[in-house]
């Protein structure tokens, strides 16, 4: 089969599920490294928000498949998930941004790549690369001023996957970093961002001043943080909600369920998942959230201002 039509087959595969992807070669990943790095000792970065979420990418081609030539980038449509949450005779609609909801995805686009490229005899491996900065720097996407990556047709609603493979597509999609045009003019993210972390000209928020970090890690809140700020089961969704290129996939949904005030007791009182009903714990899992079952608590007693 030629290189052309592996690139078709694989089009028409993604295509199928409203995805794209871009492949970069290897090569740039000692570019990729020194990037990351730099927001480190250019102090861009915090030392604790480089640890949490910078230091365990790998940079390094995997030992079990050390002849990759290329990396795919791939972008899924991810609409935002709902949770519709009873307690004490309220009900509130709790979010949950893209993101967060990944094995089907990720199980998807392993399968799309497996059936094409293993009957070649090329081998795949998922990546632990910084998705935003490759997306981008392929051409798949276009950095938000929010620091968040936008796809033409998905918006910031969407899930982003890398893959290594060792075979040669003979292309190379690297590019130069690029804000969407749109951004231009527009202030409409940082006019709503309750915490002030979004920078009016540049590309890069102040993390640690981001809801989305302080959301997404263990502890108790901050007292910076105004208790009506929160908006989101894990993480934050006002910049992407006031984004005028996410206006056509607001009331799109990737699922949908709801708490009942028995569900919503129990979480807010375990301790540890084997306390829940087992019900619960099948929604749960059936949600792809059982793994934050910390984070659950914590954040839906904040929704939930209880």
């Amino acid at each position: 089969m030629s290189k052309e039509n592996v690139l078709e087959k694989l089009a028409t595969s993604f295509a199928a599920i409203n995805a794209r992807f871009r492949i970069i070669s290897v090569e740039h990943l000692d570019e990729c490294r020194s990037a990351i790095e730099r927001l480190k000792t250019e102090s861009m970065v915090t030392e604790r928000f480089y640890k949490d979420y910078l230091e365990s990418l790998d940079f390094r081609v995997p030992e079990a498949l050390s002849g990759a030539r290329s990396i795919i980038i791939v972008a899924v449509p991810q609409p935002i998930s709902v949770i519709d949450v009873s307690f004490k005779g309220r009900r509130i609609r709790a979010m949950i941004p893209p993101t967060y909801i990944y094995k089907d995805i990720r199980g998807k686009c392993t399968k799309i790549l497996s059936d094409i490229l293993q009957p070649l005899g090329a081998g795949l491996a998922v990546a632990r690369l910084p998705l935003k900065f490759l997306a981008v720097r392929s051409g798949l996407g276009n950095y938000g001023r929010n620091d968040i990556c936008f796809v033409p047709g998905m918006g910031s609603f969407h899930r982003l996957e890398a893959f290594f493979t060792d075979y040669d597509f003979g292309i190379d999609d690297w590019q130069d970093v690029s804000m969407m045009g749109s951004c231009t003019g527009c202030s409409f993210c940082v006019e709503n961002c309750p915490t002030g972390c979004i920078p009016g000209k540049k590309m890069l928020v102040d993390p640690d001043r981001c809801l989305t970090y302080v959301n997404e890690n263990e502890g108790v809140f901050p007292d910076w943080i105004d208790p009506r700020w929160h908006n989101a089961l894990v993480g934050c969704m006002r910049c992407q909600m006031v984004c005028p290129e996410n206006r056509d996939f607001l009331r799109d949904r990737d699922k949908e369920e709801k708490f009942t005030e028995e569900e919503t007791e129990a979480i807010l009182i375990c301790e540890s998942p084997a306390e829940l009903p087992q019900e619960l714990s099948a929604k749960l899992k059936r949600l792809d959230i059982d793994w934050m079952l910390p984070l659950l608590k914590r954040n839906l007693a904040a929704l939930l201002r209880v």
